[in-house]
């Protein structure tokens, strides 16, 4: 007993130790830390230097971050953001993840798969990273671009669906063993065997959880909310059925509570430890020689299948009608192959659905995949800015709908700040037309009897048709940034006289708008430390007229170094 313990201790030393180091390399190179994990494993399981005796007991400790993983889900998932993005969720997320698994298990079928492995495949693959991609849009500031709302939506999709695949994968396994009257006794016994934990938990858990929170002691939430995650899991397993899908009826159940900050709170820091052990489990399952063995075949797959599912978002954008650079950066965010796909390869070893060597290079794929996104990501700006590079075309466009508008302002972006201005030029009686891609948003400014064109204002033709040429003045009030360079950039070629403003987050912004033709930026990071400082004044008692007058230098010293900078050309 003595040496099993000391064993197990030095194996998790080691495991932490060499994952630090691996991690803290990765992170210098801006790889994700997911490909040090797996890396780690790799080369301390059975098939690198094997230097891990206690193989099982990191895989037991792994399976409670699977747990906390999916407990953590459901504490995040937000209905009212499901809503928020139900355009994206339902329509492109549904698109992405059955498309995915069509065209996925129609190729495997091909190359002589069966139906049952087909469809595991299909699922597996048809996930992405949520991790990655977030990070990724996040570390450039466009989670609140049209691609990046794009991206998340989907993503969001499937956040959702990752625990269905992991009940449903179960079911394919006794599908291939028992025929397809298993469905009909499996399916209703399991949905039933959901909504009856679900409501049974639902009247347990919000008292179980008032009880923990009025607790003085800290330790009490913490240990009381990694408990229900448990419990929850041990139970739904007793049920037979998946233990994830458990903790993630529990995660969302306790979502609609008010502690669900604080219980996100409380499990993060375990989850992300169990969960790093989840990965160098999946890295120590990787068969080194087999790697080696088939390493362009596996990068040839991998390079396919990041090719097919970016052509799937491509695809998907084109038909619900959004730009070519929306479907191109969103199609490369999504081209990985996601953590939940690690999940269901481990629950597909586990019930032998799936050939031994085809784990091996799904695993190594989709660590190369993880890896490859951020560089992808840069190649696709890359190609976006030589395509907005290339001469815009001589010919004349269809002329525009709005003949009869002249020395107007078009206002780009109809959300709040787009909105207030209409509102504005109503009360002041001046001339104006919106330009609006988003149809909802489309919808409400033609109630409001506003005169509005839809369509992405980075194509030529949507400008024209809102009167770019005999415009006074265009505003972009857009969130997005990327979509605003190149709507300036349009506006500028199709007017070089129009007077263009265009609102921005980021002061680092500023330079990139002035260089494409931008005559004013209002970069509102700027103009919030200004709001700031005002109050602060105020609050100290400086004098109304000296405060102004400190903010008005503040603010001329800001934008008169910005004109004098070589991006500021067309500055007044």
């Amino acid at each position: 007993m003595g040496h099993h313990a000391t064993s197990l201790t030095e194996s998790i030393l080691l495991v932490i130790g060499v994952s630090i180091l691996v991690v803290v390399l990765f992170q210098r190179l801006r790889v994700p830390a997911i490909v040090g994990f797996i890396l780690t494993g790799a080369l301390i399981g059975p098939f690198g230097f094997r230097l891990v005796g206690e193989a099982e007991a990191i895989q037991l400790l792994a399976e409670m971050g699977v747990v906390l993983l999916l407990f953590s889900l459901g504490v995040e998932f937000s209905i009212d953001k499901l809503i928020q993005m139900r355009h994206y969720v339902i329509r492109a997320g549904v698109a992405q993840v059955l498309g995915t698994v069509a065209l996925c298990a129609l190729g495997s079928g091909i190359l002589g798969f069966s139906l049952v492995q087909s469809l595991a495949l299909g699922m597996i693959i048809s996930l992405s990273s949520t991790a990655v991609g977030i990070k990724l849009l996040k570390g450039r500031a466009e989670l609140d671009s049209t691609h990046g709302r794009f991206a998340v939506g989907v993503l969001l999709f499937q956040d959702v669906m990752a625990p269905i695949f992991m009940a449903v994968l179960p079911m394919l396994s006794r599908l291939e063993a028992e025929g397809a009257s298993v469905l009909f006794v499996k399916v209703p016994l399991t949905v039933g065997g959901v909504l009856v934990v679900y409501f049974l938990a639902q009247a347990v858990i919000p008292t179980l959880l008032r009880w923990m929170m009025a607790s003085d002691t800290r330790e009490v939430p913490v240990l009381g909310s990694i408990f229900i995650a448990l419990l929850m899991s041990y139970i739904t397993q007793s049920l037979g059925l998946s233990p994830a899908l458990g903790a993630f009826v529990a995660g969302v159940i306790i979502s609609e509570t008010p502690y669900s900050h604080q219980i996100t709170a409380n499990i993060v820091p375990f989850r992300d430890s169990f969960l790093a052990l989840f990965f160098i489990s999946v890295g120590m399952l990787i068969n080194l020689p087999y790697v080696q063995a088939n390493a362009l075949s596996v990068a040839g797959w991998t390079l396919g299948v990041m090719t097919l599912k970016t052509l799937v978002v491509m695809g998907i954008a084109y038909a619900i009608r959004r730009p070519f650079r929306v479907g191109l950066l969103g199609g490369v965010v999504l081209a990985n192959i996601g953590e939940f796909s690690f999940v269901l390869m481990s629950q597909a070893r586990s019930l032998n659905l799936l050939p031994e060597d085809l784990l091996n290079g799904l695993v190594a794929g989709t660590s190369l995949s993880i890896l490859l996104t951020p560089l992808l990501l840069a190649g696709g700006y890359q190609l976006l800015l030589r395509i907005a590079g290339r001469p815009a075309p001589t010919h004349r466009h269809a002329r525009h709908n709005n003949e009869a508008l002249k020395d107007h302002i078009i206002i780009v972006g109809f959300g709040l700040n787009g909105r207030n201005l209409a509102n504005l030029l109503k009360e002041i009686g001046t001339p104006f037309v919106v330009v609006e891609l988003n149809g909802a948003l489309v919808r409400e400014a033609q109630k409001m009897k506003i005169l509005v064109v839809y369509g992405d204002a980075a194509q030529p033709e949507v400008l024209e048709a809102a009167g770019i040429e005999q415009a006074r003045t265009v505003v972009f009030a857009m969130s997005d940034p990327i979509s605003t360079r190149y709507a300036v950039k349009t506006a500028r070629e199709r007017n070089p006289t129009v007077y263009i403003i265009a609102r921005t987050r980021y002061v680092s912004e500023i330079e990139p708008l002035y260089s494409v033709g931008a005559t004013d930026v209002i970069p509102e990071e700027f103009e919030t430390f200004i709001e700031i400082a005002g109050r602060v004044m105020r609050l100290l008692g400086v004098e109304n007229e000296k405060r102004l007058e400190l903010m008005n230098q503040c603010r001329a010293r800001h934008y008169q170094m910005l004109q004098e900078t070589k991006e500021g050309i067309y500055t007044n």
